[in-house]
């Protein structure tokens, strides 16, 4: 590895991992800006991020707006253009503020920023998008 890539920070990592859990679950082979933007809620809440929406209310929002396919995958998930935009986005930003590490926030922020996530998501997770980012931004997030 030389010394200007940029890696993932295990929140991240594990973040990229459960959006594709996540599409196996619902039986979609694509992984949407949605299903990642989940995954980030779901790590950051775990690991103590306060006033994030319930696991619950994470996986009702996903449904209404990426729905459940009726057939089990045969093949392997994959990540759309726009998840890999917002992936692309948090490295950008990343390495605009200096950090080698993309974390699971950092992931989260682009995806909220990106403008790529339905407004149904946020209406679903009962979360304005401002609000979101505030509480992604905050410290220790």
């Amino acid at each position: 590895m030389s010394s200007d890539e940029l890696t993932l920070a295990a929140d991240a990592a594990r973040a990229l991992r459960e959006a594709q859990a996540l599409c196996y679950r619902t039986n979609c082979a694509i992984v949407a800006p949605e299903h990642l933007l989940a995954a980030c809620l779901l790590q950051l809440r775990a690991a103590g991020l306060e006033g994030l929406p319930e696991p619950a209310a994470v996986q009702q929002a996903l449904v209404a707006t990426q729905g459940l396919g009726e057939d089990p995958l045969d093949r392997d998930v994959i990540f759309g253009s726009a998840a890999r935009e917002a992936i692309s986005r948090a490295a950008a930003a990343a390495r605009a503020a200096g950090s080698m590490t993309i974390t699971c926030a950092d992931l989260a922020i682009a995806l909220v920023e990106s403008g790529e996530c339905s407004p149904m998501f946020f209406a679903s997770l009962g979360v304005p998008r401002a609000a979101l980012l505030e509480l992604l931004r905050a410290p220790g997030a």
